[in-house]
């Protein structure tokens, strides 16, 4: 990289510094911020445009700015587990999760909504939506909603009442995880909210349906975590460089969609079958493969951390069968896992470039990253 280069990136890492001060004083609001930065990237790449500039890593994961965020970050998980241990002789998990959920919205006042501190905030968000849930369940539809699927888990009929009493405590701790969002701008907030609707979605089945959620789960999990990641690449279509907190919002969404999807999948391919059979084995790499392209095509690498327990799996099997005693089994399978992470992480870029090629003059260029 030319020192011109070396100098923007100085530059871009001191005006990303100073953006996030601005923000703490209300200088600048977190939009108007984004929008800054994305100018000053765009400007940079023109202006030097002869200097092979290297791209933003795509996850990069903007959540932790030093280790005050973790040492306040620390003192957060501290206290609420304080809390909730202190107040569990109340006994009731509405007024015990309300408390903590109060905490928890007073608490992002200070840390989120005027420090700005990034992993606080993170975390804040993160517990603040199943909190809030908790306490509208306990509050709202009382003890009875909390075995309102047990029936079916036991092959028994599910209450109809029992399912309807979930709906309006959902639809409320749905309201709330948006009036957080709203108040704090946390991008993992859009994750709880996305959960929630879930939720709401599944809840609303069994009140017409009951037992179709349960007894369709697999189904139900494969079609979520595909509108998850739908909803996450809406996301990366509007930030195409990875540059705003719309690229939050998606790494998030695509953390949740990927273990949704690839557990279903997999699930749904093993059926009745025997999972310790080579052709299961087969199947599963395959599928690994499938998704591997999928993550190498939109940048992310969230689906495939998601499959490496099931591709490790795998090879141990075919190991297996090829009668390999177990500690080499073990050592082997965990040695070709680690080689295929650290070959693939090293040459990411260069595998993409291969993978994405092909892609370049077409429509689906418009919603991932460019070749770089």
């Amino acid at each position: 990289m030319s020192m011109l280069g070396e100098q923007a990136d100085a530059t871009v890492g001191l005006s990303g510094k100073r953006l996030d001060a601005a923000v703490a004083r209300g200088i600048l609001s977190k939009e108007q911020a984004d929008r800054l930065a994305e100018f000053w990237v765009r400007q940079e790449r023109l202006e030097d445009s002869d200097a092979p500039i290297s791209r933003v890593d795509a996850e990069e994961v903007r959540f932790v700015r030093g280790f005050h965020d973790v040492f306040i970050a620390i003192g957060i998980v501290i206290f609420l587990f304080g809390l909730t241990y202190g107040l569990q002789d109340l006994g009731s998990m509405g007024v015990i999760a309300g408390i903590a959920a109060g905490s928890v919205w007073i608490l992002s006042e200070i840390f989120a909504r005027r420090m700005r501190l990034a992993l606080p905030s993170f975390l804040l968000s993160l517990a603040f939506t199943p909190l809030f849930l908790m306490t509208c369940i306990g509050l709202i539809a009382g003890g009875d909603s909390i075995s309102v699927f047990e029936g079916a888990r036991a092959g028994e009929p599910v209450d109809l009442d029992g399912a309807y009493l979930l709906i309006l405590p959902t639809l409320i701790a749905i309201a709330g995880a948006v009036l957080h969002y709203l108040r704090f701008k946390v991008p993992v907030g859009v994750t709880g909210i996305a959960g929630g609707v879930l939720l709401l979605v599944a809840v609303l089945i069994e009140s017409v349906v009951p037992g179709f959620v349960v007894d369709h789960v697999t189904w139900f999990t494969l079609v979520a975590g595909l509108v998850c990641f739908a909803l996450a690449m809406m996301f990366d279509s509007r930030d195409i460089e990875r540059v705003t907190v719309n690229s939050d919002k998606a790494f998030w969404l695509h953390l949740m969609a990927a273990p949704l999807i690839v557990h279903s999948a997999l699930m749904l391919v093993m059926g009745e079958g025997e999972a310790q059979s080579t052709f299961y084995a087969l199947i599963v790499i395959g599928l690994f493969l499938g998704l591997a392209f999928v993550a190498i095509l939109v940048d992310r690498r969230a689906l495939l951390v998601s499959g490496l327990g099931y591709f490790g799996f795998a090879i141990a099997t075919l190991m297996t069968k090829a009668e390999v005693s177990e500690d080499i089994t073990l050592a082997m399978t965990l040695v070709l896992l680690g080689c295929f992470i650290l070959l693939l992480g090293s040459a990411w870029r260069a595998v993409r470039r291969l993978v994405v090629k092909p892609l370049s003059d077409t429509a689906v260029m418009s919603f991932v990253p460019a070749i770089d």
